[in-house]
């Protein structure tokens, strides 16, 4: 899973290792999404869509959506 979080999100580096780190060990216990990848369910190219898919997660995470309003 590679992925840039250059995008504003305002997380440090070691943050944003650790919730690529968290959303990759997540991805590889999901069963159902490692039968797709094994059984090529997605293709022949379903790692490359798994790992689009983690990388998806990140950025929906990691990029900054604009100022959070504080209640």
């Amino acid at each position: 899973m590679s992925a840039s979080t250059s995008g504003g999100g305002g997380l440090s580096p070691q943050a944003a290792a650790a919730l690529q780190e968290g959303i990759g060990l997540v991805f590889a216990r999901w069963t159902a999404l490692q039968m797709a990848v094994e059984n090529e369910w997605g293709g022949r190219d379903s790692r490359a869509k798994a790992d689009r898919l983690a990388a998806d997660v990140l950025s929906f995470f990691t990029t900054s959506k604009g100022e959070l309003s504080k209640a």
